[in-house]
């Protein structure tokens, strides 16, 4: 389950992202209708997209295989600033399923790569 509180903390790297023309998206291995909750009741005002089969968790290289209850395999957090050609400019991957930057260490990071418009 994607950490909900975290979710709305990002709230604030959303509008500081929007004002300098980029967009934000969450990623979950959450089912589409659990995600579709999360967005109505927390408010948010970006998508979280569902990734069931955890193919985007591969392909970026983040899956821990037996880092679950139960030795399940379970997703490893992290945050990309990913510019339109698709080269990534900056890249957050957590060490342990609690570490996670900073809503204000991901702005300074916006204001670092995107200038503001």
């Amino acid at each position: 389950m994607i950490c909900q509180t975290e979710l709305v903390e990002l709230r604030d790297v959303h509008d500081e992202l929007s004002r300098r023309g980029g967009r934000m998206v969450a990623i979950s291995s959450d089912s589409v209708e659990d995600s579709r909750r999360v967005v109505e009741s927390r408010g948010l005002p970006f998508p979280l997209l569902s990734d069931t089969r955890g193919d985007a968790i591969r392909a970026y290289g983040l899956l821990h295989r037996g880092g679950g209850p139960g030795g399940a395999d379970i997703a490893i957090p992290a945050h990309a600033l990913i510019a339109r050609d698709g080269r990534i400019l900056w890249r957050f991957v957590a060490h342990r399923a609690q570490e996670r930057p900073a809503p204000a260490e991901i702005i300074d990071v916006i204001h670092r790569f995107i200038p503001a418009e």
